[in-house]
């Protein structure tokens, strides 16, 4: 008999217990019966790295949320820690995460008048579909979005925390890019292949890519590895020997350098404009081995006089050809 009093009072309990969190768990009412406001800042503390070829951005990222949840009123005098699922909260995801680490604890703060405070801090890598036609003269947009997955607008609503700035830091670790404008953006998060649509936020900012940095390591090389096979021009074709070997020089150059910078371009399914520069220039510089080779058989063959006048045309045509070739990809309008 013992045992079975026993059992119903623990099972009374339990249900009670039970009954309780279920209570708090469920989400609270908003003013006039409406969703509930959640009011969020987010900080961008620093980007570690863009990866254009990864199609990523690896990011340090600072979050604040609150919201009021009457039923969590007490009598202080301060602040309640409580275990974050041991509450209601908005259940954020961060939309285009690849891998992220949370560093703090995944607890809530509630204020004696129910006011529930969440913060996190995170690192990590998001992914960020890139169109880098125009490097590297291109600028991007990045999001870090974050939805509340079960929920709807008529439940959640995403405001800017009144009191806590968002923004971005004052400095960051990106060597090659610059950050030139921000925004926090409210707009729902309308998962691919399905009608429901989820409340969310971002922090969406823009970036431009620095060019001196591939002005003087990359274009400007390239440059000097053409005009280097311009030489051939100004070799009488009679040293067919010589000519033909700094033709051949500047050809494996060009190789040499197209192996050193190839982590530098991105390595993407479509012809960047700087993918169009170094390809037209590349041609250019085996035209000039070919014609170094036309022009030594020339004047083997007793046209010595007509392989000069050859030399003479490219001396022009070449410079004019890789002009047009250097406006064309790396200035020219794009469709």
């Amino acid at each position: 008999m013992r045992k079975v009093v026993l059992a119903a009072v623990v099972a009374w309990v339990l249900s009670f217990v039970v009954n309780t969190d279920a209570r708090v768990i469920q989400r609270p009412v908003g003013e006039d019966g409406g969703p509930t406001k959640v009011y969020v800042a987010m900080g961008l503390l620093d980007i570690d790295e863009i990866d254009s070829a990864e199609q990523n951005f690896t990011a340090n990222l600072y979050l604040a949320t609150h919201w009021r949840d009457p039923r969590l009123k007490h009598d202080g005098p301060g602040e309640v820690v409580r275990p974050l699922n041991a509450v209601w909260h908005p259940e954020l995801l961060f939309v285009n995460q690849q891998k992220i680490w949370p560093t703090l604890p995944e607890v809530v703060r509630i204020a004696p008048d129910g006011v529930v405070e969440y913060d996190q801090r995170v690192w990590g890598p998001f992914s960020q579909r890139l169109d880098v036609r125009e490097f590297p003269f291109d600028t991007q947009d990045f999001a870090i979005r974050l939805a509340a997955v079960g929920a709807n607008s008529s439940e959640v609503v995403f405001e800017a925390d009144p009191d806590t700035a968002s923004g971005l830091a004052a400095e960051f670790s990106l060597p090659d890019w610059e950050i030139i404008e921000w925004k926090l953006d409210f707009s729902s998060y309308h998962p691919t292949g399905s009608r429901r649509s989820s409340p969310s936020f971002s922090l969406v900012f823009v970036a431009r890519r620095y060019v001196s940095h591939y002005l003087m390591k990359i274009i400007l090389p390239l440059i000097l590895i053409v005009a280097m096979s311009w030489i051939v021009f100004w070799i009488d074709p009679k040293e067919s020997g010589t000519q033909i070997g700094v033709a051949t020089t500047s050809m494996l150059t060009l190789i040499a350098y197209r192996f050193m910078v190839g982590g530098d371009i991105p390595a993407v399914p479509y012809l960047t404009r700087m993918d169009y520069f170094i390809l037209g220039s590349t041609i250019l510089v085996f035209m000039a081995l070919i014609q170094a080779v036309i022009t030594s058989i020339m004047a083997n063959r007793d046209k010595l006089s007509a392989a000069r006048w050859v030399d003479c045309v490219c001396r022009w045509v070449f410079p004019g050809a890789f002009a047009i070739v250097a406006y064309a990809s790396l200035l020219g309008a794009r469709g």
